[in-house]
């Protein structure tokens, strides 16, 4: 059994993949929905607000599809087992399950993201994406909750840790959203 120490807060792989891509990811959902709902409601959308929720919806999309290969990269199983603390064993199961969502459309959503974030060399990618109907935008809402679980059960497995071993410094309990790092140079 492995009691390996979690990293500093700002050294962590995992909370770095959630403040700087999820939280990006969550943005343009968010703002996405807001305006999908606003078309709902009224039954149009300026030209303004339409060109804005295709940016929200196409970046939501590239963001969660850049989190996806973040997420698999820091091979998140491993890690839990043993690069954390006991405690974060706990998170396995729905880390097990996300693996599971996310291998089901990985393909057309890395495609998708590298049409969104790239010249688009392959404008078929984007149309690929939702070749099945809305079976993908449902299996991405899906994805998007599933990994959103996933941070915030981190997330307080390591205000928990904070707190128990006297690193009150690095908690962010009681601030009203989470800290944005500054992305690195390298």
């Amino acid at each position: 059994m492995s009691h390996a120490p979690l990293p500093n807060r700002d050294q962590d792989p995992v909370l770095v993949l959630y403040s700087h891509y999820f939280l990006a990811a969550d943005l343009m959902r968010n703002n996405y929905v807001k305006l999908k709902n606003k078309w709902r409601n009224h039954g149009y959308l300026s030209q303004d607000d339409t060109v804005a929720q295709g940016i929200y919806f196409s970046s939501w999309l590239g963001f969660l599809g850049v989190t996806c290969e973040g997420y698999k990269k820091l091979k998140m199983r491993i890690l839990l087992q043993g690069n954390r603390p006991e405690a974060f064993r706990e998170l396995i199961p729905k880390s097990d399950e996300i693996g599971r969502v996310m291998k089901q459309h990985s393909d057309p959503l890395r495609g998708f993201r590298n049409n969104v974030f790239h010249l688009r060399d392959d404008i078929e990618a984007m149309q690929r994406f939702f070749a099945n109907g809305a079976v993908r935008l449902v299996w991405a809402e899906g994805l998007h909750a599933a990994i959103a679980e996933f941070f915030s059960m981190y997330r307080v497995l390591c205000e928990v840790h904070y707190v128990m071993h006297g690193r009150a410094s690095e908690m962010q309990m009681g601030q009203n959203r989470p800290r944005l790092r500054k992305m690195s140079a390298s």
